[in-house]
């Protein structure tokens, strides 16, 4: 029997706490070695793409696959099977589980790379994913100020409003993103631009840079400034940031970076970023892999059989029996 895991089921049955469980899972399973990750599979068509994410992780295996149609918007869905017997355990709809692995995984390599935290946080954004990460962030740190930028006055005034009445922390909007970037020793980037929206030369000193929002090759967050003064550019998966990531690819263009100084967030330690004082930023750049979407899902799935949760959707794939 299939389960379906629609978003409303999925909302049940996760919070930032279940999600940062399941993003270290993932992480333990780079480390030990109990994972593939393939590259992703890319057909582009005139009104966008179709992409399949194959991935394997302990029991588990499967792929997410997504569409994204011009001026519509993306679609997302995850298949699960125990590797086993290739039984399809469960689809589930993944945009919810695609905003809470992400948010998840970047407070995960805040916390690597960040040490014990930090209480003033810097925010470039305010849409679903700015918002999913300053909740996994309120988590996991001690925040007492949050500086907020977007580029509409509106939105980030409304924004700061409403999340500081549900988290209890002062949301500061402010009306330039330099007034971020060099206040604040953190700074988390969640946006979609066609070209870079902060200026590297502001950042303050041995600031902790985290970037989600550069995520296909014509989508830039970063510019080549803030690369510049990488002492570490940690990345989820260096061939797939490599492959997708426009913020990344300039920076390789423009050899602010080498492609192979990229760390695996597996890799990282803190003494992977000693020596060129000259160099001062540790950053983190992150397109999202499968991995990270079937170790909330493998989670998911097993809380949801445990509480009655989701739909039945039957045998929808036919064994054939094999020799």
């Amino acid at each position: 029997m299939t389960l379906h895991l629609d978003s409303a089921a999925i909302k049940q049955l996760c919070d930032e706490e279940i999600a940062f469980a399941a993003a270290q899972l993932a992480l333990e399973g780079q480390r030990e070695g109990r994972f593939q990750l393939p590259k992703r599979i890319d057909v582009n068509v005139a009104s966008g793409f179709f992409r399949a994410m194959p991935a394997a992780l302990g029991d588990y295996m499967g792929a997410k696959v997504m569409t994204l149609a011009k001026g519509v918007g993306n679609r997302y869905l995850l298949l699960v099977y125990l590797q086993e017997t290739g039984e399809l355990l469960a689809t589930l709809d993944a945009s919810e589980i695609t905003r809470l692995r992400t948010a998840a995984t970047t407070a995960l390599a805040g916390s690597l790379m960040g040490s014990g935290g930090t209480s003033v946080l810097g925010l470039v954004g305010t849409g679903f994913e700015a918002e999913g990460h300053l909740r996994a962030f309120a988590r996991i740190w001690p925040l007492e100020k949050v500086l907020v930028y977007s580029r509409s006055e509106k939105r980030r005034r409304k924004f700061a409003h409403r999340l500081q009445r549900e988290l209890g922390i002062m949301i500061e909007p402010v009306d330039s993103v330099a007034k971020v970037t060099s206040s604040c020793p953190v700074v988390v980037l969640c946006t979609k631009n066609a070209e870079p929206v902060v200026d590297g030369t502001t950042f303050a000193r041995d600031a902790v840079v985290l970037s989600i929002g550069s995520t296909r090759s014509d989508l830039r967050e970063l510019d080549d400034a803030t690369f510049a003064r990488a002492r570490a550019v940690v990345v989820d998966d260096p061939a797939s940031v490599l492959a997708e990531s426009g913020d990344v690819a300039s920076a390789v263009a423009s050899g602010a970076i080498a492609p192979e100084s990229l760390i695996s967030m597996a890799d990282w330690n803190h003494d992977r970023a000693a020596g060129a004082s000259a160099r001062d930023l540790l950053i983190f750049k992150s397109v999202g892999t499968a991995l990270q979407d079937l170790a909330l899902a493998a989670v998911l799935i097993q809380g949801a059989v445990e509480r009655g949760i989701g739909r039945e959707i039957g045998v929808i794939t036919e064994l054939k029996a094999g020799k």
